[in-house]
């Protein structure tokens, strides 16, 4: 089989990406064809892919070899849209994979004859939350995606039949366990506090919550506890207590992760989704407090409402006073994050692209 993965634009930092680069590696090793379809003016894969990799121009051309010169469309993603269209066409695949909300128009247009899926990585209107008029524009694009008739295949149970969503079709993203795996000697509590979460920037990521607790934590503790903001804001640095981290990949993010006290999700979203810090940290044996997400729940990690600092603050007490407790959920989460198996959800996906309906 001959797979295209066609991206609006270039390739990005989010774990979608890593999902879809896993997910290519491990269609080769299985002796399957895998093709990325980028924009021409691209930097490498954040997350390495053993894939082909062919570029698309402004005309819809495609060649072997990116352009970092390559003059931007004037009209941004809309234009990419129709350049996309136009280069699928000249590729040939047995199967296409949409995997984004921009995408999934161009892969419905094209000529080509191979078979369309739209993997859903997220319910994409809600991440387009401003009142600007690029946002209401986003959003009914998102919406929109998910009525074109592909065959959807979901990242999480929760979008089966989620709003404008419908599909029996559900493939998780995969974890590398041999990665984000625990420390080597069993883990203590110490002097030190360190909390850890990831620093985005949209509000549905909760982050501003996060800071709020670590304030009012940091002055009642002092130095006994800092928080290490991994990907975060380069001002948070200059919040007392707060130290911003930039993982070069995914060995020095697991490295994060065991450098840690616990983490905190504060999401706000989606909850029952699945969320890529979650997995990772219960991969490592981190205590995990969260707001939600699949597969956490009150045997293996701290479930607190969203939008409350407060409640954060409150349960990095709790954690710090049930260091058992914490270790035996810990455990229980460690062996949750077994079905993410990249074998696992690599076969399952190929064998939704071999099914007929």
């Amino acid at each position: 089989m001959k797979i295209l993965i066609p991206l609006v634009g270039t390739f990005g930092r989010s774990g979608g990406f890593r999902v879809l680069s896993h997910l290519a590696n491990y269609w080769i090793k299985q002796g399957h064809e895998v093709c990325f379809l980028s924009y021409i003016v691209a930097e490498d894969p954040y997350f390495p892919t053993d894939a082909e990799i062919l570029y698309y121009d402004n005309k819809g051309d495609v060649s072997s070899a990116k352009n970092l010169y390559q003059r931007r469309p004037m009209f941004g993603m809309f234009t990419l849209r129709f350049s996309l269209r136009k280069a699928m066409d000249k590729v040939e695949a047995d199967i296409i994979l949409a995997n984004h909300c921009f995408s999934a128009l161009p892969v419905m247009q094209s000529s080509n004859n191979a078979r369309k899926f739209y993997y859903v990585q997220a319910y994409e209107p809600e991440y387009y939350y401003n009142k600007t008029v690029k946002d209401l524009i986003y959003k009914r694009i998102s919406k929109n995606s998910y009525k074109l008739g592909l065959e959807t295949i979901v990242n999480a149970e929760m979008y089966r039949n989620y709003k404008e969503i419908k599909t029996d079709k559900v493939v998780f993203p995969g974890l590398d366990l041999g990665v984000f795996k625990p420390d080597v000697e069993e883990r203590h509590f110490g002097e030190k506090v360190v909390l850890g979460t990831i620093g985005r920037v949209e509000a549905y990521k909760g982050t501003a919550y996060i800071i709020k607790a670590f304030k009012q934590l940091r002055a009642e503790w002092g130095d006994k506890i800092e928080l290490h903001v991994a990907f975060g804001d380069h001002a948070l640095a200059d919040v007392e207590g707060i130290k911003v981290i930039y993982p070069e990949n995914d060995a020095e993010l697991a490295k994060y992760y065991r450098s840690i006290t616990m983490y905190i999700c504060a999401g706000t979203v989606q909850l029952e989704a699945i969320h890529y810090p979650v997995i990772e940290s219960m991969g490592c044996k981190i205590p995990i407090i969260t707001t939600g997400y699949y597969p956490a729940s009150d045997e293996n990690a701290w479930i607190i409402p969203p939008k409350d600092s407060a409640a954060i603050r409150n349960t990095v007490v709790k954690v710090l006073n049930s260091e058992v407790i914490a270790k035996v959920k810990c455990e229980s989460a460690y062996l949750n994050v077994k079905e993410f198996s990249w074998d696992a959800v690599g076969d399952k996906m190929l064998n939704y692209f071999r099914e007929r309906d």
